[in-house]
């Protein structure tokens, strides 16, 4: 493995570090055979069916020893119950939808729950169900494949409390050091220090920016904006947009400010030259935008290669920049307060990715999380998950599918190596969905609740 690739990696897996720990526990009862069983082991995990995450659990509980059930004491599943404690405090009652004995191991009892039982939980059991004299209940803790937080994420949408999205959106204005060749690489160096990135990295990127062409990237910003894709799981753009190795054979002609042809409010825009090399021109209401805002937008319009667009290359670009904004949002949260029009779009989208998921709602995702009818809460928008939310911007597209773009894939296969996935097609969607999910666990999305002062809407 190269040593920029292995670099790559290591960034990207930092980014992408699960903050999830599981707790080992259990215990065990020496008792004698005529008293009520004890409980040895109780295991949650949540239900999952057709690769989407639903709202209820199966416990799996090892008792001490074989037991009978008393011949009296119907139903089986009145004699269970969970208290569930809850991530605002307190604690919940969660009665057993079923009970079921194994028919190949008499200790084992598989209890079905209409809600998420998570780490922590105590499972109670009435000593009648096993001896009808019996008094008091036989107690555990349970093991479970979530802890309280990640149960209220999974269950609830979040909606954003800050004041980002109060107002009209603002256009930055331009200063003359967004211009200035020399402040731009300070920008970059400041940037990349937020960051936290090593000192080879930031020079890396430092010395990229002292390379890029002026002639092809006539602003100093954009040429900082692009050079500071270092280090993410975006720097293939990089080569991807200066090299030839891409499908059109050619580096990008141009990437500057100027009005998208055909798209005046648009952010951003590929069109192609007479030869068949790109141009991604930028709206100049963007110019006076920070760095971080512009590297999401490069890092998006970099994917789109050939001239066939669809809808899922759409969700799936703004999928990776999100994520990408996100993973910056974590490590500088002063990005989601900004109410510039860029930076608008960037949190729309960005809390819209937090409230979906189909396979990790506690995540972030692209497809209808389970509990959310709406993806902005508090707000007229009625798109129910990211992905809706993204087709409906793009009207004009009526192609659901196109091929597969090489820098889309390239992104989610760094992806999938650092999260443990196997590969799958960047643009198949809910292949998409687990992965941005499993990018953004942990750290990038407490921090970036934490940014949007994130709180359950309802």
């Amino acid at each position: 493995m190269g040593t920029g690739r292995a670099r790559l990696l290591a960034a990207v897996g930092a980014a992408c570090a699960l903050g999830v720990a599981g707790l080992n526990g259990g215990c065990s009862s020496d008792s004698s055979p005529t008293s009520p069983p004890k409980i040895a082991s109780a295991t949650a995990v949540r239900d999952v069916v057709d690769g989407k995450a639903r709202l209820s659990s199966t416990i799996t509980v090892t008792f001490d020893r074989q037991f009978e059930i008393a011949e009296e004491h119907t139903p089986f599943a009145s004699a269970f119950e969970f208290s569930v404690p809850l991530a605002e405090g307190g604690s919940d009652r969660v009665l057993v939808r079923s009970a079921e004995r194994s028919k190949t191991n008499t200790r084992i009892v598989t209890l079905k729950t209409d809600r998420l039982i998570p780490e922590g939980a105590t499972l109670k059991v009435d000593r009648r169900a096993f001896q009808l004299k019996a008094t008091g209940t036989t107690e555990a803790k349970v093991q479970a494949d979530l802890d309280a937080r990640l149960v209220l994420l999974a269950s609830k949408a979040l909606a954003s409390m800050g004041d980002a999205f109060v107002g009209e959106a603002e256009t930055a204005p331009v200063t003359a050091a967004d211009r200035d060749v020399v402040a731009m690489r300070a920008a970059l160096d400041q940037h990349m220090q937020a960051r936290g990135s090593d000192a080879e990295t930031k020079q890396d990127a430092l010395d990229l920016f002292d390379a890029l062409p002026a002639g092809i990237i006539p602003s100093p910003k954009l040429r900082a904006a692009l050079a500071a894709l270092t280090g993410t799981f975006a720097e293939p753009a990089i080569q991807g947009l200066l090299g030839s190795g891409n499908c059109t054979g050619r580096p990008v002609a141009r990437i500057l400010f100027q009005e998208p042809p055909g798209g005046a409010k648009l952010v951003a825009r590929v069109t192609f030259m007479g030869d068949g090399s790109r141009v991604i021109s930028v709206n100049p209401f963007a110019e006076g935008e920070r760095i971080e805002y512009l590297m999401p937008i490069l890092a998006h319009e970099a994917i789109h290669c050939d001239q066939q667009d669809g809808l899922a290359e759409e969700v799936a670009a703004t999928a990776f920049d999100g994520l990408l904004y996100l993973q910056l949002v974590a490590v500088q949260p002063e990005l989601a307060h900004a109410k510039t029009r860029v930076a608008r779009e960037l949190n729309v989208d960005a809390v819209g990715l937090i409230n979906s998921g189909a396979r990790l709602p506690e995540s972030i995702g692209i497809l209808p999380s389970p509990g959310v009818k709406s993806i902005l809460p508090l707000t007229n928008v009625t798109a129910g998950s990211f992905a809706e939310f993204i087709v409906n911007a793009y009207p004009q597209i009526t192609q659901p599918t196109s091929p597969t773009e090489p820098l889309a894939q390239v992104y989610a296969d760094l992806l999938a190596e650092v999260t443990g996935m196997k590969a799958g097609d960047a643009f198949d969607l809910r292949y998409l969905d687990e992965l941005i999910g499993r990018a953004a666990l942990g750290p990038v999305l407490f921090g970036a609740i934490l940014a949007f002062e994130m709180t359950p809407a309802g």
